[in-house]
């Protein structure tokens, strides 16, 4: 399960100073250096390359651009980080893009529904960049500005080339969304409230949430009846695909399906984790309120106002806090780590539940973080370093595969998924929800089990997790990795070819946690015991 949301809500990544690009002259020998243009020998700068200062940068255009080529459920981040860098820009500036591409991919398929009262063709037939222009109207419309409406609208029309015969188009449906929606606000839902009383919350037909207390209302309506098919109606006023919808109700029930719908449309709290080894919760509380910051604390984890810049807030830069939501934060204390253990933390990046379990055992472990790329482990080696720990080590290893020639004490697998746990923080995610994909993440995960039951000691204790509330990611794997024959070589192997349930692995403990909207997110966690 990742440890680190989008916006204010993640790990923040560490700013890397672009550096000055020098080529040769294309043809000349990497031993000569290249000339200028007057045959002077010397280095000239790559003429095709073009450092854009941010007072350039049109976050609009750049926006268009990216939602234009988008892929179903490709990430964001590497998207505009690929564009920005396409177009000349510092990537460090890509935040200025993301929060308009985030609400237009967030709320995109009850944009189409919207859009489809208005034009005179389905949404799904539209040119790409034509759909994308729309979707970033209703995100500016609806979202940023409701007061704009005809400023967003020539916005929109802009983005398409002066030529384009699909202007006038863009400017027709524009116009018609202006006039048939319009911004309701009110108080925000307290979900939690909701929950413990056993409220259910209201649907209607021609009005829909967009977090934060907002509302989308149209003239007419458009949306499908809750109480004669609540599946359609979640899977329009939510924004998530159908199937999904319908996974979560046999699965969950409609309650469950509720919440993690409504999930996926509020913006989820940043929350933070004190680094016992160089904070105290208690002095970061009252700093942090004397400061004029409004602090629920659970635990030792503290719940941040929205949009708050953690890298500004006093214990950041000497690693008194670590970004991670509150539901993640159960993950690495299921462990039971102790001082002295050999752990291994697979799928580690970006070293989150490395770090706390440093933490439980007072930096006395011996704590070895994996991943699978490079970048990944530079992620991990800088969140080390600004948290201080001295006692984890890192590999660069495929958890599918990779085999130690030690085992482990205790062995923490948080398998890549889903993110159906966690769909209003990783909003992408929602537009590869399918059956196809669960089903190879499944086997995916499955290998990655497996492999971490090999590296595991005789007696060790596993812990499994993935932020997917899906049955086939969590319960129903488990069960699978249970009633197989254990891979020879790993605990248990030796009892002949059984069952691994049969030949003494163990489930201890298991947990399914539904999101709650717009306060933590969802996950599937599980510890397993391996025979002695």
């Amino acid at each position: 399960m990742a440890d680190h949301g989008r916006g204010s809500a993640r790990q923040p990544k560490p700013q890397h100073r672009q550096q000055p690009r020098f080529d040769a002259k294309p043809g000349a020998s990497r031993h000569q250096p290249a000339r200028n243009p007057r045959g002077k020998p010397g280095f000239r700068a790559d003429p095709r390359i073009h450092s854009r200062t941010p007072h350039e940068l049109d976050p609009r255009k750049v926006a268009h651009a990216v939602l234009s080529r988008l892929e179903p459920g490709e990430l964001l981040d590497a998207a505009v980080d690929r564009e920005m860098r396409k177009q000349g820009f510092d990537a460090a500036q890509s935040h200025r893009v993301l929060a308009m591409l985030e609400d237009a991919v967030r709320f995109g398929l009850l944009f189409n529904a919207l859009i489809a009262h208005v034009a005179t063709r389905p949404p799904e037939a539209l040119d790409r960049d034509v759909r994308a222009a729309l979707h970033l109207f209703l995100a500016w419309y609806l979202i940023d500005d409701p007061n704009a409406v005809y400023a967003h609208g020539q916005a929109a029309v802009d983005l398409l080339p002066p030529d384009s015969k699909s202007r006038g188009f863009v400017n027709a449906c524009v116009r018609r969304l202006g006039e048939f929606v319009r911004v309701e606000m009110g108080p925000r839902e307290d979900y939690r409230q909701q929950t413990e009383s056993a409220t259910a919350p209201q649907f209607w037909r021609e009005k829909a949430r967009l977090g934060r207390g907002r509302f989308v209302v149209a003239k007419l309506p458009v949306f499908p009846d809750f109480e004669k098919d609540p599946a359609a109606h979640l899977a329009t006023v939510c924004a998530l695909p159908r199937w999904f919808i319908d996974q979560l109700i046999e699965q969950h029930g409609m309650q469950g399906a509720v919440k993690v719908a409504l999930s996926a449309v509020e913006e989820p709290p940043t929350w933070v984790r004190v680094n016992k080894l160089r904070g105290n919760a208690n002095e970061l509380q009252s700093q942090w309120q004397m400061s004029g910051l409004e602090i629920e604390r659970v635990g030792e984890a503290l719940r941040l106002p929205a949009h708050t810049n953690v890298t500004e807030l006093p214990g950041f830069g000497n690693g008194a806090f670590y970004v991670q939501d509150l539901t993640s934060q159960q993950i690495a204390p299921a462990l039971g780590a102790k001082a002295s253990e050999a752990i291994l933390d697979l799928c580690a990046a970006p070293g989150g539940k490395s770090g706390h379990l440093a933490e439980i055992t007072g930096d006395r472990a011996r704590i070895l973080a994996c991943d699978v790329s490079a970048d990944k482990i530079a992620r991990i080696h800088d969140n080390v370093t600004r948290m201080g720990y001295t006692c984890v080590s890192t590999v660069m290893g495929d958890a599918r595969s990779v085999r130690f020639p030690e085992r482990f004490d205790r062995v923490l697998l948080d398998a890549p998924c889903s993110n159906s746990g966690v769909l209003g923080r990783r909003v992408e995610a929602r537009h590869r929800l399918d059956a196809a994909t669960v089903t190879e993440l499944a086997r995916v995960q499955m290998n990655m089990l497996e492999n971490a039951a090999f590296n595991l000691m005789p007696g060790g204790t596993l812990v499994y997790s993935v932020c997917s509330i899906l049955m086939e990611e969590g319960v129903d794997l488990v069960r699978f990795f249970l009633s197989a024959r254990a891979e020879a070589g790993e605990p248990g192997s030796k009892n002949g070819g059984m069952q691994r349930e049969e030949a003494g692995w163990e489930l201890q403990e298991e947990k399914i946690i539904l999101p709650t909207p717009a306060y933590c997110d969802g996950m599937y966690w599980c510890r397993l015991k391996a025979p002695g």
